[in-house]
């Protein structure tokens, strides 16, 4: 049997990638990536309270969360109907940018859950999660006004 993407039915687990990148499993994991921003940069660096260090953590968070689905697309072959599904999805998260403030949004309240649950409520992360949910919460309603004009109902 040919082994490419083509002749490959979509599995259960290409529907469960699909379904990831849907409401509300694409919070639970973007709410997950965030609150793992300051534990990896308490890891990974001696200044823990440094603002610096603490958007080095959340950049390296943003694009990992921009570079594994990539490479999980590029290296497990999937079936033509996911594939249709992800570039119509691509297209249009072009025409809406909504996407990328959404991602935003929910790993700034993942960040926002850790300080709260760790009562480590140093000024310089609070004020990068509460930055990340105010641009992404506003960037969502911007773009859904764009939306509702842009797209066809």
């Amino acid at each position: 049997m040919n082994n490419t993407p083509a002749s490959i039915a979509p599995s259960n687990s290409q529907k469960l990638l699909l379904t990831i990148d849907e409401f509300p499993l694409d919070a639970i994991w973007r709410s997950a990536a965030g609150f793992a921003v300051f534990p990896l940069t308490d890891l990974l660096f001696e200044k823990k309270d440094s603002i610096r260090f603490s958007l080095v953590g959340l950049f390296f968070v943003l694009l990992m969360t921009r570079l594994l689905p990539l490479l999980i697309r590029k290296i497990i072959p999937f079936s033509i109907s996911v594939q249709q599904i992800w570039s119509e999805r691509r297209v249009t998260a072009k025409k809406v940018d909504s996407y990328q403030w959404k991602k935003l949004l929910w790993i700034g309240l993942g960040m926002l859950s850790y300080v709260v649950v760790s009562g480590l409520f140093w000024k310089g992360r609070v004020f990068i999660a509460l930055a990340c949910v105010l641009s992404g919460g506003v960037g969502m309603l911007r773009w859904r006004l764009i939306a509702q004009k842009a797209l066809p109902q």
